[in-house]
Formats: C-alpha cells, sequence, structure tokens
C-alpha cells in the first residue's frame, strides 16, 4: 500500500447504505446502553456532546479505532465540526461513561497510520468501501482521504 495521504475531491462513503442508519444506530445505540454492551462496544460507542453553536444535545454512534491509547473515528457530517480546536464530551465506552477531549486532527501521518492499522485490523475492503482507501490504474492501493472528511481523536481522561 502507497505510504503517501492524498486528498481526493469525492466524498467519504458511507460503510452502510443511508437507510439502514434511522434503524441500527437507535438499536445500536440501546445496546451500548446495556448490560449486552459487549456485543458491540469492543468497536462502537456513543459520543455524547452539545452543539458549539446551538448547545444542542446530541447522542451519536460511531465506529472507532483505537491506538496508543486514543481513540479515532473518521465522519464527513457536521458534527465532527464542533472538535476543530477541541471540545470536551461524554463517551458511552465499554458499558461506562467516561469523560475525554474531542480534536479533529489534520495531520496526514496520523491519518494515514490510522488508515493503515484499521485497514489491517478490519479489512482493506472495508476501508476501501469508505473511501479511505483507493486504487491506481495498476491495482495499487493507495491511502486517501476524501474531501470533507475528518479524522477525530478522543484523548480520554484519567
Amino acid at each position: 500500500m502507497e505510504e503517501s495521504l492524498t486528498m481526493i475531491d469525492e466524498p467519504m462513503r458511507a460503510p452502510m447504505p443511508a437507510w439502514a442508519y434511522p434503524i441500527l444506530n437507535p438499536t445500536v445505540k440501546c445496546l451500548l446502553q446495556s448490560p449486552l454492551h459487549g456485543l458491540l462496544s469492543h468497536s462502537s460507542l456513543v459520543l455524547l456532546f452539545k452543539g458549539r453553536k446551538t448547545g444542542k444535545r446530541y447522542e451519536v454512534v460511531v465506529v472507532y479505532h483505537e491506538e496508543g491509547g486514543k481513540l479515532y473515528t473518521f465522519s464527513n457530517t457536521s458534527w465532527s465540526k464542533n472538535f476543530i480546536g477541541g471540545a470536551p464530551v461524554g463517551l458511552r465506552l465499554r458499558g461506562a461513561l467516561v469523560c475525554a477531549t474531542a480534536l479533529v486532527v489534520d495531520d496526514p501521518d496520523l491519518i494515514g497510520r490510522v488508515i493503515r492499522r484499521m485497514a489491517a485490523m478490519r479489512g482493506e475492503p472495508m476501508v476501501a468501501n469508505m473511501g479511505l482507501i483507493g486504487y491506481g490504474p495498476d491495482g495499487a492501493a493507495h491511502l486517501q482521504m476524501p474531501k470533507g472528511s475528518r479524522l477525530v481523536e478522543f484523548t480520554l481522561e484519567r
């Protein structure tokens, strides 16, 4: 896989069809807040935060990746703008409510490392389906960051 990160003009693709989210997100959120959280909490969490401008409370289900004691998620939705410059958040993580700081990261080396580790752990096809891995005319895989996408880093409070 080519090591350098390329920015592309195409938007990030969701790993599932859009019609599935209104059905799956409430179900996953309910499971993550229940004693059955262990079924999904190894890769999913509930992100709790207030909108920076509106003060509105949000609860968003995200898939996360753990790397070097921090958690990461990719987003191409507007909620991630709340974390440019950093913001406090709550996480329903592995059955517990924990405090963290969320920060949009724009370091290409870190973004590349997270994409490579996600591909190694979850499979290149899934990460490529999200648009984070592309293929050149020769079939070689390369790392890419779709337009409007952000990597959000969560640092847990100890």
